[in-house]
């Protein structure tokens, strides 16, 4: 006879809408090296949150990407109430961004590798 199958919990859904960044970094596209500041425009650029930038990526919900925009996915945030670079119908503040992926100006996303970053 066959072994029972083992009865559980039902495997992660997936979301296929590219809207959902993993808060775990499970995320197969994206690795360590990707990891990236977030900064809005001011007098000088601000740290408002930390992400992965999605190396590769040419769209994102189905729209193409400019050469001076990026696909980034949020995964910490330090200023909730800053406006977004590139808004969105559901995502205007960075707070709204956790979590989820979004264009960001190319300029002012930077590898970690490049800089000393810190969230308040």
């Amino acid at each position: 006879m066959p072994p029972e199958p083992e009865v559980g919990p039902s495997t992660a859904r997936v979301n296929t809408k590219e809207s959902y960044v993993d808060p775990l970094g499970n995320d197969r596209d994206m690795g360590d090296s990707d990891k990236c500041g977030l900064y809005i425009e001011e007098n000088l650029p601000r740290p408002v949150a930390l992400g992965r930038l999605s190396e590769g990526s040419t769209t994102i919900h189905n729209i193409p990407l400019l050469h001076d925009q990026v696909k980034v996915g949020v995964e910490e945030v330090s200023d909730v109430d800053a406006l977004v670079p590139m808004p969105t119908k559901e995502v205007k503040l960075v707070g709204q961004a956790h979590n989820n992926f979004l264009v960001w100006p190319r300029h002012l996303v930077r590898h970690l590798s490049e800089q000393v970053f810190q969230l308040d």
